[in-house]
């Protein structure tokens, strides 16, 4: 199911909904989840959200990403078996 993304026009809460297409328009018509006011939710249309850039640290003249991307990565390879993805300490 797609990911849409909302906002209140009146208290200007932004908010993400799964709907199928068929049902996308639902929440247009539903109440506000943070004021509760009817018939103020607009559909936002856009490209995706940027994500912070990995910063990578230097260490004897090579660049190492830091820590937490490791951690990412193993949990990416022991959530997938079978993965083949190398993680380098």
């Amino acid at each position: 199911m797609p990911l849409y993304d909302f906002e209140c026009s009146e208290c200007l809460n932004t908010f993400e909904e799964f709907y199928t297409i068929a049902n996308m328009d639902v929440p247009l018509e539903e109440p506000c989840p943070k004021c509760y006011k009817v018939g103020y939710i607009i559909r936002i249309v856009g490209g995706p959200k940027p994500i912070d850039p990995i910063k990578l640290e230097t260490t004897k003249g090579l660049l190492k990403p830091p820590s937490h991307f490791n951690e990412r990565l193993r949990a990416v390879r022991d959530a997938h078996a079978g993965s083949t993805i190398e993680v380098r300490d």
